[in-house]
């Protein structure tokens, strides 16, 4: 099963391209992306209006839509799969540099997960990673090794950093823009079904995924 595990709409503000434009790119291709997930900036994007549009286009496309958040901390940007209420009641994430090992240990006491997004690219995640596993132990156990808008060498630094330190890999877009330059790029492949963000955070605490890179489409 293959999810883009961060896009951006115009709900995130840098972005001018609405959700349905993200499937219409979608739609039809092989291999077949089969969920979506919106980690919009600093916001978690919920409510009954949200919630029906998100419906009526899963219905539409076929294809299942996740929602996430990319909160703001004080080493970088942090994707966040399982926004609880516990969670958001500890920490406001509309707002900026949140202290990482503090926001990364409540995602997992919460049943959440906390990757590090772009480590090597516009983030202190990077270089710190070693002492913040120590610090952290399980609670940091993924990151984002491929972004579609880093460079090669930025997405091997992220693979290096897996294979030393024995963390998971995702990918992500990490669209702003439906074009084949920003979306469809890569995504991250699941071993099994995931029916919703519950079960996204299970499979992704297991550690059953692994990178995927899309043909280059212009």
């Amino acid at each position: 099963m293959l999810i883009d595990l961060h896009v951006h709409t115009k709900l995130s503000r840098d972005s001018s391209v609405d959700a349905e434009s993200y499937l219409q790119a979608a739609a039809g291709l092989s291999p077949r992306l089969d969920a979506i997930c919106f980690t919009e900036h600093r916001l978690y994007s919920a409510g009954a209006e949200i919630e029906a549009e998100y419906a009526a286009l899963e219905e539409r496309y076929g294809i299942r839509i996740f929602r996430g958040v990319e909160a703001d901390t004080n080493l970088g940007h942090l994707l966040v799969y399982g926004a609880s209420d516990a969670l958001q009641h500890r920490f406001d994430l509309t707002g900026r540099m949140h202290k990482a090992e503090r926001l990364i240990e409540m995602v997992h006491a919460t049943g959440g997960v906390a990757i590090p997004a772009h480590p090597f690219r516009d983030s202190g995640y990077g270089p710190r990673l070693d002492g913040l596993l120590a610090k952290v132990g399980p609670a940091l156990h993924t990151i984002e090794a491929i972004n579609g808008q880093n460079t090669a060498a930025e997405n091997r630094d992220g693979e290096m950093a897996c294979e030393k330190l024995g963390l998971n890999a995702i990918a992500g877009s990490d669209a702003h823009f439906a074009s084949p330059q920003w979306f469809l790029t890569c995504a991250t492949e699941f071993d099994q079904e995931v029916r919703s963000v519950a079960e996204l955070c299970a499979e992704l605490r297991a550690g059953r995924f692994r990178p995927f890179i899309f043909a280059r489409r212009d």
